[in-house]
């Protein structure tokens, strides 16, 4: 039988909410920048573009999952599939939503940063050294523009 009052209570940890925050920040800002194929695309563009198009293939590169996914974010972009994935440095045709396929390797990236304080902490390291770790992982995106 419930009792009344009913008291709720809340905490909210507001180091963690500001480091997802810049977290997020830093991995989603330039998500458009450069518009030309960047090193891991070439490798994972060719099965993204091949699940796309319906093409039957054997990934005998680990789990399929990981591809798969990111063809369906390039799907719901509006990608068709018909790019060659053959140098880095090459440019994407004006159309083509570069967006969308790096949004969830960016997402993946923002949680490490938050899953790195919490760790930290869980490991009983001190607040100031979790979020020094948070930080560094945080900031390794930004040192990519420098």
């Amino acid at each position: 039988m419930l009792q009344l009052p009913l008291v709720v209570t809340v905490q909210v940890d507001l180091v963690l909410v500001l480091i997802t925050s810049l977290a997020f920040l830093t991995r989603l800002s330039w998500l458009s920048y450069p518009n030309a194929v960047v090193f891991d695309e070439v490798y994972y563009g060719q099965f993204v573009s091949l699940y796309v198009k319906r093409i039957f293939f054997i990934d005998d590169s680990g789990p399929p999952l990981g591809h798969m996914i990111l063809a369906l974010g390039a799907y719901l972009g509006g990608f068709d599939g018909n790019f060659v994935w053959n140098r880095i440095g090459a440019e994407y045709p004006v159309g083509m939503n570069v967006w969308s396929l790096r949004l969830l390797p960016a997402l993946c990236g923002a949680l490490c940063v938050p899953l790195g304080y919490l760790l930290a902490l869980e490991l009983k390291f001190s607040h100031v050294s979790a979020l020094g770790a948070a930080l560094r992982l945080c900031l390794t995106v930004v040192s990519c523009f420098l």
